[in-house]
Order: structure tokens, then C-alpha cells, then sequence
């Protein structure tokens, strides 16, 4: 479990060091809870995001850059969806989108 939001910022304020210690640590500790194919691309993925971090000249600065990471990710996503969706064609889409109703019978209330 993560501490409060005000031990965190005092840990920024007063120790950080202890607070990029941990953070790491939280990283590495989520990594490998990961199943064991995905780990390889969160390690990339981290790298990156450490990268940004490195390059930025202030904190402001670091959470422009990673928010510019997520949302080029979920553009990404975003287009490769509609592409799936293109080549289905909407036939497809339709048919997917249909279940079979399974009708139950009342319950009588006594």
C-alpha cells in the first residue's frame, strides 16, 4: 500500500532521495508482478519514461513530457482500433455487436 499523500510530499520536501529509493522500488516491485511476457516491454516502456524524465529541466516539464507519452500512446491505440474496424467493415461490426436473448421465465411472487 502506498503512504498518504503527505508523507509522500514530505518525503520530497525533506528526503528525496528516500522518495526516488522508493519509487523505484515500486517500479521494479510492479514490473515483476507483471506476467513474465509483458515484462520485457514494461522494462522499454519504464526506459523511455525515465528518459523523458532525465531530458526534462524541471518537474513541471517532466509531467508535460510523460503526459505527452500517454496520449501519443492512446492516439496510437485510437488509430489501430479504426483500422481493425476498417477492415472488419461495418458487416462485421454489426454481427459482433448482436447476442442471443435468453428468456427467462417469471418468478411468480407469493
Amino acid at each position: 500500500m502506498l503512504p498518504s499523500f503527505e508523507v509522500l510530499m514530505n518525503l520530497a520536501l525533506h528526503e528525496p532521495e528516500t522518495l526516488e529509493t522508493l519509487r523505484l522500488s515500486w517500479v521494479e516491485e510492479t514490473i515483476n508482478r507483471a506476467p513474465e511476457h509483458f515484462q520485457r516491454r514494461l522494462r522499454g516502456l519504464q526506459f523511455q519514461i525515465d528518459m523523458e524524465r532525465e531530458k526534462a529541466s524541471n518537474p513541471v516539464s517532466s509531467c508535460v513530457r510523460l503526459s505527452q507519452m500517454m496520449h501519443a500512446g492512446l492516439a496510437n491505440l485510437h488509430e489501430a482500433i479504426n483500422k481493425q474496424s476498417e477492415v472488419d467493415g461495418p458487416q462485421h461490426n454489426a454481427q459482433a455487436s448482436m447476442a442471443a436473448i435468453i428468456p427467462f421465465p417469471l418468478a411468480l411472487v407469493d
